[in-house]
C-alpha cells in the first residue's frame, strides 16, 4: 500500500510533465521498489531510501523546466518557470535566485524600454522638422536618422544582453540543482 500511495502521489505532483515523459520517470521510482523487494526490504523502507516524494517532484520540474527552457532558448517565459521551479524548492533559493533575477530581469526591461522610446523619438524629430519651427526639414530628418539608429544599436545590445542573461541564468539554475542534490545527500 506504501509503494502505491507513494507513487500516486508522484505522479500526481509530476502533473505539469507531459505524461510521456512521467511515465519514463516513473519506471525508475517503480523499479526502486521492485528493487528493494527482491533484496528482501519492505515498501516502507524503499520509500524512506527514496525520500519524499514532494522533494523529488520539485527536483524533477526544475530539471524538466531548465531542459525545456534551454531547448526553446530565447523564451523568457520558459527561463521564468524555471526560476519559479529552483525558488520551490527552498528559501535559500528565493533570496540567491528570485531576487536577483527579478532585478536583473527590471533592468532589461528598462533597456528595452530606453530602445524602444529613443527610436519612437525619431518621430517626432520629424515632425518637428515638417510642422515645427526648431529645426530645418534637413535637421529633422537627420536628427530622426540618428535617434532611429541609435535606438536600434540600443536594441541590438540589449538582446544580446537578453540571450547572455537567459543563458547564465540556466547555467546557474543547473549549478544550484547540482548543489541541492549533493547537499541533500
Amino acid at each position: 500500500m506504501i509503494r502505491n500511495q507513494y507513487l500516486q502521489q508522484l505522479w500526481e505532483l509530476l502533473a505539469p510533465v507531459p505524461e510521456r515523459i512521467r511515465r519514463e520517470w516513473m519506471y525508475d521510482y517503480e523499479e526502486h521498489f521492485r528493487m528493494a523487494a527482491e533484496h528482501g526490504k519492505s515498501e516502507v523502507e524503499a520509500a524512506h531510501e527514496l525520500g519524499d516524494p514532494r522533494l523529488i517532484a520539485k527536483e524533477l520540474l526544475l530539471t524538466y523546466r531548465v531542459d525545456q527552457a534551454e531547448t526553446k532558448s530565447g523564451s523568457i517565459t520558459l527561463v521564468s518557470r524555471a526560476v519559479l521551479a529552483a525558488v520551490s524548492l527552498g528559501f535559500f533559493n528565493l533570496i540567491f535566485v528570485l531576487g536577483p533575477y527579478v532585478a536583473l530581469l527590471g533592468v532589461l526591461v528598462a533597456l528595452w524600454a530606453t530602445a524602444i522610446g529613443v527610436g519612437l523619438s525619431s518621430l517626432m524629430a520629424l515632425y518637428e522638422g515638417v510642422y515645427g519651427g526648431g529645426v530645418t526639414m534637413t535637421q529633422g530628418i537627420f536628427i530622426a536618422m540618428v535617434l532611429l539608429g541609435l535606438g536600434m544599436l540600443i536594441g541590438a545590445g540589449t538582446q544580446w544582453l537578453t540571450k547572455a542573461f537567459l543563458k547564465m541564468t540556466l547555467a546557474y539554475l543547473k549549478f544550484n540543482s547540482r548543489v541541492i542534490r549533493v547537499k541533500k545527500k
